[in-house]
């Protein structure tokens, strides 16, 4: 029997110091404190208090917690700190993801909700969930549900599959489930070629039956009424081409309908204002010149001449008052928008269609968060993920005022802001 040679000492230091390396690694960075600061929790606002992060994670919130030695102490007087804001409807497109991912997180957006998808945001997701920090998180749809010629066929890009008059529904749904996508999303728009009532209704049958959440794009009101009947989860946009019917607050409450209004390309369709409303000086040195030609990119002549702002603006203000979930959702990168910075505005278009500044701030962290089961997040409360934004003054008074930022976190570790 052969005799084990004993192991050169450079290389038992070596496996040595990795298993060192590997057991201090578990321990995370020192711990983060904020003192006296006001916590928007995700639901309320609690003024004055401390927040302990450890390891990713909230550990307490609360007035009488003590400080771990050799914690990072920040002192939030005068500043409101936020959960990591959550966009609920962005598009990644297959050559910029990465770049659109960092865009969003320095403008506090720690997770983006893609809308139509392809292999390329599926693959980036999965990149970031294996641990990158500069990124924001993800979640994708994958490649949506449209039939043969139907929107967004029309825009070019690599061929989808699309869903046939006579195609076995389920076999077609379990076929995007199976690449990847994290929830179904629809196109329901008579614009272009869209389902029949009846596939409407099997789609989302057949996703249900597999426990998927379902999202219906759906821009005029009667589609939308379409896509509540057949059982749709939430909607994708606000309708803006007629004013709400008075019964279509009270049917989307009774059937429990999410509501992602997209205002901010609704306004960027319909209204081209004097001046920028991102030309302010808390904003404008980091927006790079890429996300400047985005904000300055037009639609074209004539596009959604039928649709007016003042009715999707109503009509969220109706559906609030039903009891509605509004969620807060820019449709970024559309000609007008830019990932991160465009949430800003929607949040304050919400505020103007009716919301509370706390009632928009919830749309864009613990509602979102909860109609999509992502239950890690949205919330600053012990046991959650460190996403956070800390900002000057106090958002729940003042909506703009979350575009003051002192500091964005993820899971914990800071975010180098860029300008």
């Amino acid at each position: 029997m052969s005799k084990r040679r004993p192991l050169p000492h450079a290389f038992v230091l070596l496996i040595f110091c990795a298993l060192v390396g590997a057991t201090t690694g578990q321990q995370s960075e020192k711990p983060l404190v904020f003192r006296d600061v006001d916590v928007f929790d995700g639901t309320r606002l609690i003024r004055g208090t401390t927040v302990l992060v450890r390891d990713g994670m909230v550990r307490a919130v609360g007035q009488d917690i003590e400080i771990p030695s050799g914690a990072e102490v920040i002192d939030g007087k005068g500043k409101t700190l936020l959960p990591g804001l959550v966009d609920a409807h962005v598009h990644l497109g297959v050559t910029q993801g990465e770049q659109f991912l960092r865009d969003a997180l320095n403008f506090g957006v720690t997770t983006e909700l893609e809308m139509w998808g392809s292999d390329a945001s599926l693959a980036l997701r999965n990149k970031v969930a294996a641990g990158v920090k500069d990124l924001a998180d993800l979640r994708t749809a994958g490649t949506g549900i449209t039939v043969p010629r139907g929107h967004p066929t029309q825009m070019g890009g690599p061929p989808v599959p699309t869903l046939g008059p006579g195609d076995d529904v389920q076999g077609f749904v379990d076929a995007r489930i199976a690449e990847g996508g994290d929830y179904i999303k629809i196109i329901y728009e008579h614009a272009f070629p869209t389902l029949t009532k009846q596939q409407l209704e099997d789609v989302v049958a057949a996703a249900h039956r597999r426990n998927k959440l379902v999202v219906v794009h759906a821009t005029t009101q009667r589609d939308a009424r379409d896509a509540i009947a057949a059982g749709a989860d939430g909607l994708a946009h606000i309708f803006a081409d007629s004013t709400i019917a008075p019964d279509f607050a009270k049917f989307a409450g009774e059937n429990k309908v999410f509501v992602i209004p997209t205002l901010s390309v609704l306004e960027a369709i319909t209204e081209t204002p004097a001046k920028p409303w991102w030309e302010q000086t808390k904003l404008s040195p980091f927006i790079s010149p890429a996300m400047r030609s985005m904000l300055e990119r037009k639609f074209p002549p004539g596009f959604g001449k039928n649709i007016k702002l003042a009715n999707a603006e109503a009509a969220v203000l109706a559906l609030r008052r039903a009891g509605v979930c509004i969620l807060a959702g820019t449709d970024a990168p559309a000609p007008g928008l830019a990932h991160g910075l465009s949430l800003h505005r929607e949040l304050e278009l919400l505020v103007r269609s009716g919301l509370s500044p706390v009632e928009a701030l919830a749309a864009a962290t613990s509602e979102t968060a909860h109609a999509f089961g992502l239950r890690d997040r949205g919330r600053i409360a012990a046991g959650k993920r460190a996403d956070l934004v800390l900002v000057n003054g106090d958002a729940t008074v003042d909506i703009k005022a979350t575009r003051d930022i002192v500091g964005v976190w993820k899971s914990g570790s800071r975010v180098s802001r860029y300008q």
